[in-house]
C-alpha cells in the first residue's frame, strides 16, 4: 500500500490536490479536518468536542485525532493507497501513524509533499475560502492568523529528522493547481 502525506499550512492547497489524486489513482483521501467538519455538521459528541478547538484556531488534541484516524484507516486496509491530508500534524501523530502502519503491515510512508507558500497569500486564500464555503475557522482573520501560528509552532518542523530527508518533496504552493498536480503525479509514478 502506498502512503502519501500532503503537508503544509492550512489553505495551501492540500485538500484540492488530495481530491485530484483520489480521482486519478483511486487512493483513499483521509483528512481529519474533513472528518471533524462532518461530525460538527451532524452535531455528534466528537463534533462538539472538535469544534471547541477548531473555532479557536488550535489543534484538536493528539489522542482524539489519532484515535479517530486509526478507526478510519482500519476501514481501508485493502486499499491500494492512502493520501493523508493535514495529518500528521505533530511528532506524536507521526509516531502513531508509523506504529499503526507497522501493526497492520501496511507498509511505510512513501512520499511527503511539503507545500510552501507566503503568509500573506495564505491569509488571503483562507479568508476567501471562508467567504465561499462558510467555514467558521476561515472567516475570522484572528482565527486564521492563529491557525497559521499554530502550524508554525506545532507542525512545520515535524519532518526535520534525517530519516525523512529522502521522502520529502517541496512544492511551491503558489503555482497553479494544474502545475502542482503534474509535479505530484510524476513523483507518484516513480514509486
Amino acid at each position: 500500500m502506498i502512503h502519501i502525506i500532503l503537508f503544509g499550512p492550512p489553505g495551501c492547497g492540500k485538500g484540492t490536490q488530495a481530491k485530484i489524486l483520489e480521482n486519478k489513482f483511486g487512493f483513499i483521501h483521509l483528512s481529519p479536518g474533513r472528518i471533524f467538519r462532518h461530525h460538527i455538521k451532524n452535531k455528534t459528541s466528537l463534533g462538539q468536542f472538535a469544534s471547541y478547538y477548531i473555532n479557536k484556531g488550535i489543534l484538536v488534541p493528539d489522542k482524539i485525532t489519532t484515535n479517530m484516524l486509526n478507526l478510519e484507516m482500519k476501514k481501508y486496509i485493502q486499499s491500494k493507497g492512502i493520501i493523508y491530508d493535514g495529518y500528521p500534524r505533530t511528532k506524536n501523530q507521526v509516531f502513531s501513524l508509523e506504529k499503526i502502519l507497522q501493526e497492520f503491515s501496511l507498509g511505510e510512508i512513501n512520499i511527503i509533499f511539503s507545500f510552501c507558500i507566503q503568509k500573506d497569500l495564505l491569509i488571503n486564500r483562507l479568508l476567501k475560502r471562508g467567504r465561499i464555503s462558510h467555514r467558521n475557522d476561515d472567516t475570522n482573520i484572528i482565527t486564521v492568523k492563529r491557525r497559521i501560528e499554530e502550524y508554525n509552532k506545532e507542525t512545520a518542523f515535524i519532518w526535520k529528522e534525517k530519516k525523512w530527508k529522502n521522502n520529502i518533496i517541496t512544492l511551491n504552493a503558489s503555482y497553479s493547481v494544474k502545475n502542482i498536480s503534474l509535479l505530484i503525479e510524476k513523483s507518484i509514478m516513480k514509486l
